[in-house]
């Protein structure tokens, strides 16, 4: 049973922000508190039986020397993610960062605020992870690796040696990234596919081996589920 000495907020609201809380609530030193949002966009009181308050007013409720806060935001908008890690990251409270106890991490690897690592990932000796970057269940970086601020590398994905992942990138389910590359900020690698060169920025790329298909420079990476009714 963990020990919960530390209090937290997730900011968010959605189901996304709901699963965030259960990995925090079971499998860290945190006892999640409350949820908040800006008020434009709250539209319920309650999530999970905790308050939700809005960002505005979060320091009447809670104070930033015994709270910490985590921004839960899911992957429709990746600049979205980075914008609203910013402003919070401006808030006096400081920034927490999940790491499951399933995860195999490197003591040489260093982990940024605000990043998730959930159950299974893997980081080998000599990995950085920056700030606000989300590895889901299964991911492998290698050795000597680099994921920059604001990527999302989505369940079973793989990053070769040596390698960098640019900024507000998005590696797909599965997707594997070859050792010594150069990925620019804003890729996107599509599920499954294999990356065997360099990339541009603001571009995707999919296929074995990978190749250009589009640009997005103009709207950022925005993944929009088709068949997920609930907002993410």
């Amino acid at each position: 049973m963990n020990v919960k000495n530390k209090k937290l907020i997730i900011y968010g609201e959605s189901s996304f922000a709901q699963m965030i809380a259960h990995y925090f609530q079971s499998d860290s030193a945190y006892e999640v508190v409350a949820f908040c949002v800006d008020s434009a966009y709250k539209t319920k009181d309650t999530l999970d039986g905790l308050p939700i308050v809005t960002l505005e007013t979060i320091e009447e409720h809670f104070s930033p020397k015994n709270h910490s806060i985590f921004v839960a935001i899911g992957y429709k908008s990746v600049r979205t993610h980075k914008v609203l890690f910013e402003k919070i990251a401006a808030l006096s409270f400081p920034i927490a960062s999940y790491i499951s106890s399933q995860a195999m991490i490197d003591s040489t690897s260093t982990i940024g605020k605000n990043c998730l690592i959930l159950p299974g990932v893997i980081l080998e000796p000599y990995t950085t992870i920056e700030a606000n970057c989300y590895l889901n269940s299964g991911v492998i970086v290698c050795h000597h690796s680099k994921v920059k601020a604001h990527s999302i590398l989505a369940a079973g994905s793989l990053v070769g040696g040596y390698t960098t992942i640019g900024e507000s990138s998005l590696i797909g389910f599965k997707a594997t990234v070859a050792e010594l590359l150069e990925l620019a900020d804003e890729t996107l690698l599509g599920a499954g596919s294999l990356l065997l060169d360099n990339t541009k920025a603001h571009t995707m790329y999919v296929g074995t081996p990978a190749k250009a298909v589009r640009t997005h420079s103009d709207t950022g990476i925005l993944i929009v589920p088709k068949n997920l009714k609930q907002k993410v």
